[in-house]
């Protein structure tokens, strides 16, 4: 037998293998629990390699109801601890009939023109659309003057001086890019007061310790448990830590799964329980790698000992010497790759003072230009721009918001001004759209009527719309720190969202329910009955449910679910920008956030999971010391100072 014929029956009969070993559906087959709709629902079916992956997806999700009910148990127990490490009083952010809760002394008609915004306002499951009083944007000299006007009073203040005199030392800016360093999770100074209060825990009632506690020692983490037991580390260690676990080659395909298992690192955590080979390269490069290197940089900034800041650059390093191709490109590769340079780019620009950081930081920027931006960049541009082209609805989403934030930060870090405007324009596309329901001719969207701050991701899940506002909101922190105001996209459209997913959270936690129009989807109990044979799947485009065959894994003609009904699953409190978000709308605009408020109150200090978190130690309660004072500033600037550079 000739050897191409030979080669061809080979991978024949491996065809066939494939087929008669792989996970396929009947008629009994169910994916409709919260967990199997929130990590397989939306995961493609068009292929028979799909299929089986899709089936594989929902079995590995399967959790029994007490499996469910010990998760809840875990979750308000950590949430308990969290409370314990909150300082013994009240935060005066959190305070809602405290001193701090008053209006903002803007230059209204001179150097910003007020806007009214639309925040939804609850009462029970009723709701109603509120007007609150904002400017209308903060330009670059706004923002800059306001910000060193509080900075130079706190000079003036003998026991916040040393707060004026670290920034002085930490912080510099770039005279090519105009960049202002270290930005990462924050600005200079907030990472100047950080260190403030850690050295002044006792004398102030601030937030920073406990959150600082719940960095280093995983107190009141809710550990992130894979099927089998293993979860990534949830405390920071300065020692100890099994990686990095830099791969040469990455390969994830949709769902997290790693294509190839010979790409795995060989420190790859085994023992028992082992972390999930299947998904080695999303384990490795993002909840293992990519959240340590910003744990360990900020545990750095919390306690000023070295070595955690060189567990970070030796993550990052480890990566940047060892990674040669990311992928994959047409599944999850652009995420992945968003998730990871989002941390890594943050962690190294915090550190970038340092000696090795300075050695490491050129290699890093070609590390990612090379390999990681564009598989990002073409996610974001071509393949974007071709679905819109041929007609695809409510394209942008959370791997929009996550990619943004990532080109934002890796372009501060690498004071390269066309990566950072891309980023910026990205991001601004990406929150209007995102954003665009309950508002104008989206307020009402095939006679369902829509509320003000839900998100095209709403009624997938609260899990996944968490990532896309939690992305949103660390990208206009950074953007703000510059002098851009991403904050105000949309009519300030992401403090809406906060608010109503707040709410959202609250609700599902305290057993109440729901705001009006919506309702829990409780494992699928609460959708009407499926016909037989079918279940029911979510429909992004079209936003809405639809039958599906559980045999052949395809849509059922004419089978969508049009009864008005708004569904919500996946509803869990993540640590996804609540405290950056908060500290700007109330603490530097004077928003009033009542949901978000009780929220913070009921789940704060943050920690980090993935990509986002660690708000409560980076910034809870500092505008009211890094900003508002400097308000003042504006009453002196002249209309020509007022106006954009």
């Amino acid at each position: 037998m000739q050897p191409c014929r030979l080669q061809l029956l080979l991978g024949l009969v491996l065809l066939l293998l494939l087929a008669l070993l792989a996970p396929t559906a009947t008629a009994d087959f169910s994916c409709s629990s919260d967990r199997q709709v929130v990590n397989c629902g939306q995961l493609p079916v068009d292929t028979a390699e799909q299929k089986a992956e899709y089936v594989a997806c929902c079995q590995a999700n399967v959790v029994t109801p007490a499996a469910a009910a010990e998760e809840v148990k875990v979750a308000a127990a950590a949430a308990g601890v969290r409370q314990g490490l909150q300082p013994a009083q009240m935060r005066a952010d959190l305070n809602a009939g405290g001193p701090r809760n008053t209006s903002m002394n803007f230059r209204w008609g001179w150097c910003l023109l007020r806007r009214l915004v639309i925040v939804p306002t609850f009462d029970g499951t009723s709701w109603t659309s509120v007007r609150q009083t904002v400017p209308a944007t903060l330009n670059r000299n706004v923002i800059n003057n306001v910000r060193d006007a509080a900075i130079s009073i706190l000079a003036q203040r003998p026991k916040l001086n040393a707060i004026r005199n670290d920034y002085a030392m930490i912080s510099s800016t770039n005279s090519g890019s105009g960049f202002l360093h270290p930005v990462g999770l924050v600005g200079p100074a907030e990472l100047a007061a950080l260190r403030y209060r850690m050295a002044n825990r006792v004398d102030f009632n601030s937030p920073q310790p406990g959150a600082s506690d719940v960095l280093l020692s995983g107190q009141g983490v809710p550990p992130k448990t894979y099927p089998g037991g293993w979860a990534p580390p949830i405390n920071t260690p300065v020692d100890g830590y099994p990686g990095p676990l830099a791969m040469t080659k990455v390969e994830v395909k949709y769902g997290g799964n790693e294509a190839n298992a010979a790409n795995c690192p060989a420190n790859y955590p085994a023992g028992t329980p082992a972390a999930p080979k299947g998904i080695c390269g999303h384990v490795s490069f993002v909840e293992m790698d990519g959240q340590m290197s910003m744990k360990q940089a900020m545990a750095y900034w919390a306690t000023s000992d070295e070595r955690y800041a060189n567990n970070a650059l030796g993550i990052i390093e480890a990566w940047t010497n060892t990674n040669q191709q990311f992928g994959l490109q047409k599944e999850n590769g652009p995420l992945e790759a968003g998730w990871g340079v989002a941390c890594m780019a943050k962690a190294l620009e915090m550190l970038r003072n340092l000696p090795r950081a300075q050695a490491l930081l050129p290699r890093y920027v070609n590390y990612v230009n090379t390999v990681l931006m564009p598989v990002m960049e073409t996610y974001a541009t071509t393949i974007t721009q071709g679905a819109i082209t041929n007609g695809a609805q409510n394209v942008y989403g959370n791997w929009h918001t996550t990619i943004a934030d990532a080109m934002i930060s890796f372009g501060v870090l690498a004071d390269n001004k066309d990566r950072y405007k891309a980023g910026l324009e990205l991001a601004r596309t990406a929150i209007k759209d995102y954003l665009k329901w309950g508002r104008g001719s989206m307020a009402t969207v095939d006679g369902v009527q829509r509320i003000p701050g839900e998100c095209t991701e709403t009624l997938r899940d609260i899990y996944h719309s968490e990532f896309g506002l939690g992305s949103a909101l660390q990208a206009a922190e950074v953007a703000f720190q510059q002098g851009d105001d991403l904050y105000m996209v949309g009519g300030h459209a992401l403090a809406a969202a906060m608010e109503l997913h707040a709410r959202i959270i609250l609700a599902d936690k305290n057993k109440e329910e729901p705001p009006q129009g919506f309702k829990w989807y409780d494992n699928g109990k609460g959708l009407p009955p499926a016909p037989s044979g079918t279940e029911y799947r979510f429909d992004i485009a079209k936003q809405l449910w639809f039958q599906f065959n559980k045999t052949t894994l395809q849509a059922v003609p004419g089978g969508e679910l049009r009864d008005g009904v708004k569904y919500l699953l996946g509803v869990k409190f993540l640590p996804t920008g609540w405290e950056l978000g908060y500290n700007h709308y109330w603490g530097r605009l004077g928003m009033q956030l009542p949901q978000t408020r009780q929220l913070l109150q009921t789940f704060a200090p943050e920690w980090f999971e993935m990509s986002w978190g660690l708000g409560t130690l980076a910034a809870a309660d500092t505008a009211y010391q890094l900003w508002r004072p400097g308000l003042r500033a504006l009453l002196k600037m002249t209309s020509a100072e007022c106006k954009a550079p």
